[in-house]
Parts: C-alpha cells; structure tokens; sequence
C-alpha cells in the first residue's frame, strides 16, 4: 500500500497516462473523429493537435516537479494537482452527459482509472503531511 500513496511516483503515472492520452490526440484526430462518427476537418484535426499538445505539456510537468521542489512543497503544490485531474475528469462527463459522443465501456474505464488516480493522489499528499 505503501508504494500506492507515493506522491513522486502517483505524479509520474499521472504523467504517463496524460502522454498517452496527448499522443493519441496529437496523432489520431482522424481516429477519434472515425470512433464516433464526426466529420473530420482541419478545424477538428487543428484542436485534436491543440488538445494533445496540451496534455503533453501537463504531462512534462507531472514528470518533472517532483524533481524540482521538496516532498513538503510537492504536497502542498498537490492541491492544484488535484484541481487540474478534476478538470481533466470532469469535462469527458459533461461531455458524455450532453450526447457529445456515445458512451462505451472504455468511457467508463477511463473515468474510473483516473478517478481512482486522483484518490490515491489526494491520500498520498495527505500520507506525506504526517511525515512533516
């Protein structure tokens, strides 16, 4: 359990899965747009490029920061850590919600992986305030 609520390791997976996540929409506009039968554009590519190179940028971030400040500043910094997974989860559901894509299993996947993601990560910041 130890190893689950490490905070320098819970950013690198977030940072992992965010990569993942840029590079499919860097690369696979034209997939995401097949999937769920949307006309593909260049405006569509354009923000599938856009949105990739985003999660990308979040994802160097993620890798890194734990590197760059101390285990008491990296809890503290948490806290917007948690904000930007929140974001990050809450917009495929609203998305879902309001009929932008059809939901399939791997919707719910998705959601739960980072859910639960988010929930270690919240009781890892907080594991590592009682070592202070």
């Amino acid at each position: 359990m130890k190893r689950l609520l490490n905070l320098p390791i819970l950013y690198r997976v977030i940072a992992i899965i965010h990569l993942l996540q840029g590079l499919f929409f860097l690369f696979g506009g034209q997939n995401i747009a097949d999937q769920n039968s949307w006309s593909y554009s260049m405006g569509f590519a354009a923000m599938a490029e856009h949105h990739g190179s985003t999660l990308i940028c979040i994802s160097i971030f993620f890798w890194f920061l734990p590197n760059l400040i101390s285990i008491k500043d990296l809890r503290k910094v948490s806290v917007l850590g948690l904000a930007v997974q929140a974001i990050l989860i809450l917009m495929p559901i609203y998305h879902a919600l309001f009929g932008y894509f059809e939901i399939d299993p791997s919707f719910y996947i998705m959601i739960a992986v980072l859910t639960l993601i988010m929930v270690l990560f919240y009781f890892a910041s907080q594991a590592e305030s009682e070592v202070d």
